[in-house]
């Protein structure tokens, strides 16, 4: 009796096990990640192409400079705010360190801190940098006639490319690495004296 019992939990168990888990469905924060990428593609897109219109080659690297370091500075934080572990700076928290309480937060919501950094801001500056590439390319035609136009985009575009993956590899090395210390900073530098209501 005893054993047709503990068959029948075990089936129970393995019917329980083999069952789908239906995902979450995050209408809302699908239809808010849609919005805020919306926007920062139209500011962005309207500052680069301002500045790229009425620009010199010079002025034109040094924004796909600045974009460059903003892709990899923003895709350090989300690496990091995945890769960190909740517990110590719980324990940080408790202790009322200064932006612990925000860096908790961040942690909480790892996944939406996550895509908006290193996929929302990353992919919009890639795509920005790439249409300074071709700015650049065109540029520097009109300085040059003689120069192949092709070749010249391609250069200018796969170094812009080579530099971009290389910088967003060495930082996802040190946000790994470094993952509590990246996040305890932005929490810091983000919250207003330490007190922000959890």
């Amino acid at each position: 009796m005893n054993n047709e019992k503990s068959k029948d939990s075990l089936k129970i168990t393995i019917l329980n096990k083999n069952e789908k888990i239906k995902p979450k469905r995050n209408t809302k924060w699908f239809i808010e990640i849609f919005l805020i990428s919306l926007c920062l593609s139209i500011l962005f897109s309207l500052i680069s192409e301002l500045m790229l219109s009425y620009t010199s080659v010079a002025l034109a690297l040094i924004l796909i400079l600045f974009l460059m370091v903003a892709n990899v500075v923003f895709d350090v934080i989300g690496v990091a705010v995945t890769a960190c572990s909740i517990k110590p700076i719980l324990d940080l928290s408790r202790k009322n360190v200064k932006g612990a309480s925000f860096a908790l937060k961040m942690v909480k919501n790892a996944d939406k801190i996550s895509c908006i950094c290193s996929d929302v801001v990353g992919d919009i500056c890639s795509i920005l940098c790439g249409g300074g590439g071709v700015t650049i390319s065109v540029l520097l035609i009109k300085l040059f006639p003689g120069v192949n136009s092709l070749i010249l985009s391609l250069i200018i575009n796969s170094v812009i490319a080579s530099i971009a993956v290389l910088g967003k590899a060495i930082g996802k090395t040190y946000a790994l690495n470094y993952s509590q210390k990246i996040v305890l900073q932005v929490g810091k530098m983000l919250s207003f004296k330490g007190k922000i209501s959890k």
